[in-house]
């Protein structure tokens, strides 16, 4: 009631149901546990979506905030996975050879975009189709390319990529054609969003 009242009031969606998914990290210094949680926006029913007996890192909404993808290491690897938040329903997305990692959901919830790492040591970009479970591979190059976000709208990919000889972030469409890099400063530049 209090977000349609909000955006009755300021003609902007309301956040007040919104909800949080973070890694609860707890336990001896020895003896980390990291968890998969998610609570109110207020810090209110925290609700613990992993039991701690695998390490859990860089969980997303998908846009619709029905699930959630993040990494595990579950299997020995880093693997992506997707969770249904209400049934707890967890899901590998694609079991392949390597480390996968970095996952981020595109707007309208319909593909995962990660990072995967070869025996070389080097890192492409894939995107999959949740419906058809169908991969494309999106760079294809002899340096780290990693931290994949779409833009809004889709229609771009931006990461981070060493291909120059230090990590800068790129930008490229979609399909991973015109893969252009836009910083250039003397820093080292990461994770883009």
């Amino acid at each position: 009631i209090a977000d349609a009242i909000y955006e009755r009031l300021t003609g902007e969606k309301g956040y007040f149901d919104t909800r949080v998914v973070f890694i609860d990290e707890s336990g001896a210094k020895n003896a980390r546990k990291k968890r998969l949680a998610i609570m109110d926006q207020d810090g209110a029913n925290i609700r613990y979506l992993s039991d701690g007996r695998s390490i859990v890192l860089t969980p997303r909404f998908s846009p619709n905030r029905q699930e959630i993808t993040y990494m595990s290491y579950e299997s020995g690897q880093p693997r992506v996975y997707l969770l249904q938040i209400e049934t707890g329903q967890r899901e590998l997305v694609g079991n392949f050879p390597g480390m996968t990692f970095a996952p981020r959901f595109s707007p309208d919830g319909q593909k995962v975009i990660m990072s995967l790492l070869r025996d070389d040591g080097n890192s492409n970009i894939f995107a999959m189709d949740l419906r058809s479970r169908s991969t494309t591979r999106l760079t294809n190059s002899t340096a780290i390319d990693t931290s994949p976000s779409y833009s809004p709208d889709g229609s771009k990919v931006v990461f981070t990529s060493d291909r120059g000889g230090r990590a800068q972030i790129y930008v490229m469409g979609a399909a991973g054609s015109g893969q252009t890099r836009i910083s250039f400063g003397d820093g080292v530049y990461s994770t883009p969003v």
